[in-house]
Order: C-alpha cells, then sequence, then structure tokens
C-alpha cells in the first residue's frame, strides 16, 4: 500500500473517529434538520466507504492475472 493511499483511506477514517472531540458536531443544532451528529457521522462513513471501494478498485491484484494465464492457456 503506498502512502498515497494510506492517505486516501485516513482522511475520512480520522474525520469519522474525531466526531466526539468536534465542539461544533456535540451541539444541539439541527444540519438538514437531523442532529448534526449524526449527518457529520453519515457524511464521514460515506466517506469512507467511497475511499475503500476507490482503493479496492485500483489496486493490483496478483491472484486475478493468474487467473487470467491459466484461462488463456486452457
Amino acid at each position: 500500500m503506498s502512502q498515497r493511499h494510506l492517505a486516501y483511506l485516513a482522511v475520512p477514517t480520522a474525520g469519522f473517529f474525531a466526531t466526539p472531540y468536534l465542539p461544533f458536531v456535540n451541539t444541539t443544532t439541527l444540519w438538514l434538520g437531523l442532529p448534526a451528529v449524526l449527518v457529520w457521522s453519515v457524511l464521514w462513513t460515506v466517506g469512507t466507504t467511497v475511499a475503500l471501494a476507490l482503493y479496492e478498485a485500483r489496486a493490483p491484484h496478483p491472484e486475478d492475472a493468474e487467473e487470467a494465464e491459466e484461462g488463456a492457456a486452457v
């Protein structure tokens, strides 16, 4: 895993885990009619999911290359 991939995964994960320590999230205000902490958590959860999906889509998969070679040999 390269440093760039770690940075892509670390940003949304850090935002999600920082939730209890951020004062603007832990107030009684509403964002889009929902509690701020709920909106903040959902946004970072979705961000983490997207980052993991992008990493998985772009990561090298050597086993796929082996399967392709085996299929071509048959």
